[in-house]
């Protein structure tokens, strides 16, 4: 039974109160930008932040709305109640970007006393409090904070007449600090407010704002000796950059716009284009125009738009001088006395309505590389003209600014200010990002590989131009001195040879020694192109023993099994008809077991190793019926041909690999989860000859290209590209099997088409030629 009811109320320690503050305001820099966003909040159009060295007192004052009293008792004093949460927008029209509750303790983090008068149109209020008073064993409620009406001004408070910069105290006159607004007088600094100090603030104030979107809200940070022409902030801004890449996400919609401006062909621009393959339209891209780029979500890999819009412009700069060989192979410009721009303005840095989220880009820091670019680089460290592996962008190259907004859904602010909350918004914002990132990587190694190309080409040309002039040379001299020789006597060949005098070689002999040294290089790179070679069979076989590492594991507990059944039915049941069913069965499974080992360990014996005239059809027999058994496992009927006689001078495991990359990657889409099912899962493989080589004809009626690689499905082939995916998103495929049937082909001087995926609803197609370009 209940007795003498008590209704209790709860009650918050004072100093537990602080240190949630301290703890979402721990750092200086931090509270300073949280004064300024309260400001902007205020619908100020000047802020001025003075450190006076000879009082070691702080002035803090904006010209904006004010407080009123029922604002400070309800909101000002009341901790984690903000007037921002529910009316978001300002007098002004601007989007506050408080709604904590707790931006206050700002000033605690700053100093041990505060006083501030605040001006609204309502009148004057002081109001004072001293921070230690939450120090000791007290609730929250025993804190008091004193509240006056007031006669001042916002100047006269701020006691003007007595600054020490006589200079910032006329500037400050001319500003509209005459009605509404506040101002803060902090003592009992806890920090010390030396050059270091002011040096590092200021460079966050400079990063606070976005250049050239905010005009109509002034920043000014002075002590004593600042001059009035270097008080006010003036963002970071970029002016110089090898590329730009501007991007807005519109509903389900990515819209991007890339600009280059690192190339510069001189004189000879029609020649070099033309020789390198840049069409018309490519050649107005060097000249300033934008390349403009739409994707729908799906065609991303996206299923809906989570976070709503936005937009950013990412600005990527060579950070270090390139060497002579490199500019001149890629035509870069000229970037003698660029600034590293990196460390004046940070990386990819994210800004809410306007003021930045900290501490995404910033430099130093562990979060500058938020998209995780560096290992992603360090993946796949291909060089910029490198023909199939893929160029990625270093953190350090790339400065951005993202908008993102209050409006912005699933993009919340973490609870201590340090950041967006982790989710499935933060986490779709990141991969579209990278895919603004990688759209520019392709771009810009799409003009490399052409101009790396066309310098490989010159080179050749070059060198056999100096070869010949070279031998051309020696053999004018070696006919010169041969006529010498014949009208000389031995005497003065004699004197020729005491004097040390060098006769020239017989250019025949260098040109043999030139074949020679010519021959022994060219075993060299064979050497280091086969052991390559290996390293992609390998890959291959890792591919497909990932695939089917499931049903490797259940064949081998079935043998297992098997056996122990065997055992135990002649031990303990004496039956041998048994025994002889369980062994019969396990030896089923082991020839099931073999299967892969036909297709994995098999294409790495040593006879397949060899680079030697094969007749396709013989080569490629029990190979292509290992696989059929295979496939007949898991319902996928084959459907194979191959012309006969087709003589190619290959390595037997350079072809499989082909193969193999490709059924792995059918049967992978024959898996993929879908709401319909399909009706049939068939491959077919067809093999026709060509001039110098033959062309492979593949085709599945599996569930076809996924609507990311829909308009453009040549990304397919570039390295770590990968349709599959857990539950959770995360990438499960390796993204390498495509990258290397493309690397492969290359190396054999084919080529293939996709083209037919564009068209088709469903299935996949591929044609590829080998030995020639058949495609």
């Amino acid at each position: 039974m209940r007795t003498n009811e008590k209704v209790l109320e709860f009650n918050v320690d004072a100093y537990t109160a602080r240190l949630i503050g301290r703890e979402n305001v721990s750092k200086l820099e931090g509270a300073v930008l949280e004064i300024v966003k309260n400001a902007y909040d205020a619908d100020a159009k000047v802020f001025c932040l003075y450190y006076t060295n000879s009082q070691d007192c702080i002035y803090i004052m904006d010209n904006g709305s004010g407080m009123e009293e029922q604002v400070i008792v309800d909101h000002w004093m009341t901790i984690g109640n903000s007037s921002k949460k529910e009316t978001y927008m300002s007098r002004g029209n601007r989007i506050q970007t408080g709604a904590k509750g707790i931006g206050r303790f700002a000033l605690d983090r700053i100093s041990d006393r505060c006083t501030m008068l605040t001006v609204s149109e309502k009148g004057a209020l002081e109001w004072v409090v001293d921070w230690g008073d939450f120090e000791g064993r007290k609730n929250i409620s025993d804190v008091k904070a004193t509240l006056y009406r007031s006669d001042d001004g916002l100047l006269k408070f701020a006691d003007l007449e007595n600054w020490q910069n006589c200079p910032m105290a006329e500037a400050v006159r001319q500003f509209d600090m005459y009605g509404t607004g506040t101002v803060f007088r902090l003592e009992g600094l806890h920090d010390v407010w030396d050059d270091k100090t002011f040096k590092r603030l200021k460079m966050h104030l400079e990063n606070l704002l976005p250049p050239d979107v905010v005009h109509d809200f002034r920043i000014f940070f002075f002590d004593d000796r600042t001059p009035a022409e270097e008080a006010e902030i003036v963002s970071a801004n970029v002016e110089n950059y090898d590329y730009k890449i501007a991007f807005q996400v519109e509903e389900e919609r990515l819209n991007i716009q890339i600009t280059r401006n690192e190339f510069d062909f001189g004189s000879d621009e029609e020649r070099i284009c033309k020789e390198a393959g840049f069409d018309e339209k490519e050649r107005q891209y060097f000249h300033g125009k934008e390349k403009r780029l739409e994707f729908d979500f799906s065609e991303l890999g996206e299923n809906e738009n989570l976070i709503g819009n936005i937009s950013g412009t990412i600005y990527f700069n060579k950070i270090a001088a390139t060497n002579q060989k490199a500019d001149a192979k890629f035509y870069y410009k000229d970037m003698t006395g660029r600034k590293n721009l990196t460390k004046d303005f940070g990386g990819i840095k994210l800004y809410r309505d306007h003021f930045r989220v900290r501490p995404y880009g910033e430099y130093g820091d562990n979060d500058f590389d938020w998209l995780e670019l560096a290992p992603r680089r360090s993946r796949s460290p291909a060089g910029l003209g490198h023909p199939t592996g893929s160029w990625r962008v270093g953190a350090e190259q790339l400065v951005g600014i993202i908008d993102i907004s209050r409006k912005n859904r699933n993009l919340e602010d973490a609870a201590n200010r340090n950041g967006i909350q982790e989710g499935p918004g933060f986490t779709q914002l990141k991969r579209i990002l990278l895919r603004v990132i990688a759209e520019f990587e392709r771009d810009r190694q799409g003009v490399g590989r052409k101009l790396a190309a066309y310098a490989k080409k010159q080179d050749k040309i070059e060198a056999e131009r100096q070869r010949m002039a070279d031998l051309a040379e020696q053999r004018r001299r070696w006919e010169e001195e041969d006529e010498s020789r014949r009208q000389a006597d031995k005497e003065n060949a004699e004197d020729s040879r005491r004097s040390g005098a060098v006769p020239s070689v017989n250019p025949l002999e260098v040109e043999k020694l030139l074949e020679a040294m010519d021959e022994k290089q060219e075993q060299e790179l064979q050497e280091l192109r086969d052991e390559n070679k290996m390293m992609q069979t390998l890959a291959t076989t890792g591919i497909i023993t990932n695939m089917f590492m499931h049903e490797i594991r259940t064949l081998t507990n079935n043998i297992g099994q098997e056996l122990d059944a065997a055992y135990e039915a002649i031990k303990y049941d004496g039956s041998i008809e048994e025994a002889f069913r369980n062994i019969t069965q396990a030896i089923t499974f082991k020839k099931h077991f073999a299967s892969w080992f036909g297709v994995t360990i098999e294409s790495i014996k040593k006879d397949k190793r060899q680079r030697r005239k094969n007749n396709i059809k013989t080569m490629l027999q029990e190979f292509i019926e290992t696989w059929r058994n295979i496939l007949e496992r898991s319902h996928v009927e084959l459907h194979y041909s191959c012309e006969e006689d087709i003589e190619f001078k290959c390595f037997e495991f350079d072809i499989e690999n082909i193969i193999s990359n490709l059924i792995s990657n059918s049967l992978a889409s024959f898996d993929r989860e879908e709401e319909s099912v399909l009706e049939t899962k068939e491959i077919t493989l067809t093999i026709t000859r060509e001039e110098n080589g033959f062309v492979i004809h593949y085709a599945d009626t599996g569930w076809g290209l996924v609507e990311k690689y829909k308009t453009h499905p040549e990304r397919i082939l570039e390295a770590f590209e990968t349709s599959r995916a857990t539950a959770d998103e995360e990438e499960e495929g390796t993204g390498m099997g495509m990258w290397i049937v493309n690397r492969t082909v290359s190396e054999y001087h084919g080529s293939l088409s996709l083209e037919a995926n564009k068209r088709l609803a469903r299935g996949f197609q591929i044609t590829i030629g080998l030995g020639g370009k058949y495609v």
